[in-house]
């Protein structure tokens, strides 16, 4: 039972994404039904991406923190400070760890996963996304969704490796647990 996706059907969460059509086709049946399509066809860009925007924010938050670890040592020290950084957002959700989040994306740009792990953080929906000196503007619903879903997608891919599968199936696990209410 997927407690953290109480949906009886996919449309609810298909709506708030534009969804491959192998996702699209199965709008109507239920997250489970298309969780398992999308991992028997090996569609794990899909797959993610509907993961980020099922699941609640800090869930997804904490799958996509918890998938790019998987790479730690693949990343440059500020890219891993960055993730750490997102980490701790976590255990102290203010604005000033939220606005930490940001200052990782200028530093990093979104040239790898962990500066999109940061935007995601900053994107989270619970302050402005406008500078400090500016009137507050709220991001766009589910705009860290997307956000977390690229790097998730990203840090399958980059950099190169040929562990790509083992990681996609070991984030898909991840995502599961999640989504059963398990940490």
């Amino acid at each position: 039972m997927l407690k953290k996706i109480p949906y009886a059907s996919c449309q609810p969460i298909l709506q708030r994404y534009e969804p491959a059509d192998e996702a699209k086709a199965l709008e109507q049946e239920s997250p489970q039904t298309l969780i398992e399509s999308l991992q028997d066809q090996q569609l794990y860009i899909e797959l993610m991406t509907f993961f980020c925007h099922a699941l609640p924010m800090r869930e997804t938050l904490w799958l996509a923190c918890q998938a790019l670890k998987i790479r730690s040592k693949h990343w440059s020290d500020d890219e891993n400070l960055a993730i750490e950084d997102c980490l701790r957002w976590f255990k102290e959700p203010d604005e000033a760890s939220r606005r930490l989040a940001e200052q990782h994306v200028q530093k990093l740009e979104l040239k790898c996963a962990p500066g999109w792990l940061a935007q995601a953080v900053f994107w989270n929906g619970s302050g402005s996304i406008a500078a400090l000196d500016q009137p507050q503007v709220l991001p766009p619903e589910f705009l860290y969704a997307k956000a977390a879903a690229g790097a998730i997608n990203m840090a399958a891919a980059l950099p190169e490796w040929d562990k790509a599968d083992a990681y996609n199936g070991r984030v898909t696990e991840l995502a599961l647990k999640l989504a059963r209410g398990e940490r």
